[in-house]
């Protein structure tokens, strides 16, 4: 694969389908893939905001403004708070309470030696390749050739084993796993939990052999359908096993 530094920006604008897009498809449908809307939630911005806090602290606040407690009831608070937008000019907002939650895991995160570890490497480069004529495009939150690993930051209300697993299987992060692993040529992935809430703790997983494959069936399921439809337009509906002779889904 093509590896290069480029922006968040330009690397989801670029041609080819991602790990994203295949999850997509795996959780509902090409069609549901192509059809859906931008979307911008609170959690996921205090995700993108602790990732760059642990990934890259450098960039912090560069890249983002920390919004002080302010009563904006008040005409002094109004005032300030007007001024803060104009101090917050071309980054990305972070609420006070937010500020505080990045604080605390930022603090479990130093003393956490293996997710330190994990974090070390080439941080958020984007890889562009081909997989069966069609492009695909990667963009792991670190990389480390050397050692030999690929490691992505989830940030979650629970971090625990059970919780996490759920997560792992609900939010298809098994497919994401084999999907970077196959097309980085790594065969070692870490997920490193973060708990959005208190007590914030950090914990690092390694995805069992029988989840990578499963997760590897079900990018290559979801890419084969990718493929069908850019090959020939069909839009494909739901994935299922088994339906009535009326053309119904059966459960």
């Amino acid at each position: 694969m093509k590896t290069q530094f480029d922006s968040n920006e330009k690397y989801h604008s670029s041609p080819g389908i991602s790990a994203s897009g295949l999850k997509a498809i795996y959780k509902k449908s090409v069609y549901h893939f192509i059809n859906q809307k931008p979307f911008e939630s609170s959690a996921m911005a205090l995700g993108t905001a602790v990732h760059c806090a642990m990934l890259e602290p450098d960039l912090y606040y560069k890249e983002f403004h920390v919004m002080p407690k302010i009563d904006r009831r008040t005409k002094a608070g109004k005032e300030q708070f007007e001024l803060e937008q104009k101090k917050a000019t071309g980054k990305k907002m972070v609420s006070f309470d937010d500020h505080n939650k990045i604080t605390k895991i930022l603090e479990n995160f130093r003393n956490h030696d293996l997710a330190q570890k994990y974090c070390q490497g080439e941080i958020e480069l984007s890889h562009y390749g081909k997989h069966d004529g069609l492009d695909v495009r990667v963009r792991p939150d670190c990389l480390n050739r050397v050692s030999g690993f690929i490691s992505d930051v989830k940030t979650c209300q629970d971090n625990s084993p059970i919780a996490f697993r759920r997560d792992v299987y609900k939010y298809a992060y098994h497919l994401q796993a084999a999907f970077y692993m196959d097309n980085c040529g790594v065969d070692n992935f870490k997920f490193i939990a973060v708990e959005t809430n208190y007590p914030f703790t950090v914990e690092v997983y390694t995805l069992s052999d029988e989840m990578i494959e499963q997760g590897r069936k079900a990018w290559k399921r979801a890419f084969s359908d990718w493929k069908i439809y850019c090959d020939t337009g069909v839009v494909s509906g739901f994935t299922w096993n088994e339906f009535h002779d009326d053309g119904s889904l059966i459960l």
